[in-house]
């Protein structure tokens, strides 16, 4: 097994979240477009036939899950050098095993934080890398995933802690001065109803931006943290 680097996990994310954003861009805007389209469209629907709506929004809130399954396969291929696309977010296999795992990862951690906040923390650092191990493995179970996870994780634990508060930290850093950035554009032009606007529309396209940004830089640095602890090939150095 090869070592857990932090620096170079996060360095290489960095440089791949750069070298890939566009096509990043798109298939996150797909990924959240198309679940929204259909709450919409169940939103409508319920004006008529309720229970038809509630169908529909069902489905809607499963699209999404659908979709985000679809951007961690991506973020796992495009640990590799892939370019992130729609195809690979449209992909089915291995979805039902990741909403059931998801279902148990959300269950533990929350009966984790209402038992005591750290115990909780710790099970959701703990089972983290289970959606790379379902991609990264066709043949193996949700809950294999899971365990795999926290197997990976007790190797490096004190390293892996580390690794994540980092990328917090720096995520949350790019999202806070994104947000002040806004703030500061907008409030500068309040005593101009045009220029507000425009300004405005500049602001909200350059915070999506950096959004779309942190939430591959945040997928990737985890593929590559998984595909490190695991073993699962050495990490892409872009040109």
């Amino acid at each position: 097994m090869s070592g857990f680097d932090i620096a170079a996990v996060l360095d290489e994310a960095w440089s791949l979240t750069k070298r890939q954003y566009w096509h990043w861009l798109l298939v996150i805007f797909v990924a959240i477009a198309i679940p929204v389209a259909i709450i919409i469209v169940g939103a409508l629907a319920a004006i008529a036939v309720p229970a038809l709506g509630a169908i529909v929004i069902f489905l809607g809130i499963l699209g999404f899950f659908y979709t985000f399954l679809g951007i961690l396969r991506n973020a796992y291929n495009a640990s590799e050098g892939a370019k992130p696309s729609v195809r690979v977010l449209l992909r089915s296999d291995r979805y039902w095993w990741f909403l059931l795992a998801g279902l148990v990862y959300t269950g533990i951690v929350v009966v984790g934080l209402i038992a005591f906040i750290i115990p909780g923390l710790i099970l959701a650092f703990m089972f983290a890398l289970f959606p790379y191990a379902l991609i990264g493995n066709a043949g193996m179970t949700g809950f294999a995933a899971l365990a795999m996870s926290w197997e990976l994780i007790t190797t490096s634990f004190w390293r892996f802690i580390g690794f994540k508060i980092v990328l917090i930290g720096a995520t949350v850093s790019l999202t806070v001065v994104a947000a002040v950035s806004q703030s500061i554009l907008i409030g500068g032009a309040n005593d101009f109803n045009v220029l507000t606007s425009i300004v405005s529309g500049i602001a909200f396209i350059s915070v999506l931006l950096v959004n779309v940004f942190v939430a591959a830089f945040t997928y990737l640095a985890d593929a590559l943290a998984y595909r490190r602890l695991s073993g699962d090939g050495e990490l892409v150095h872009p040109d």
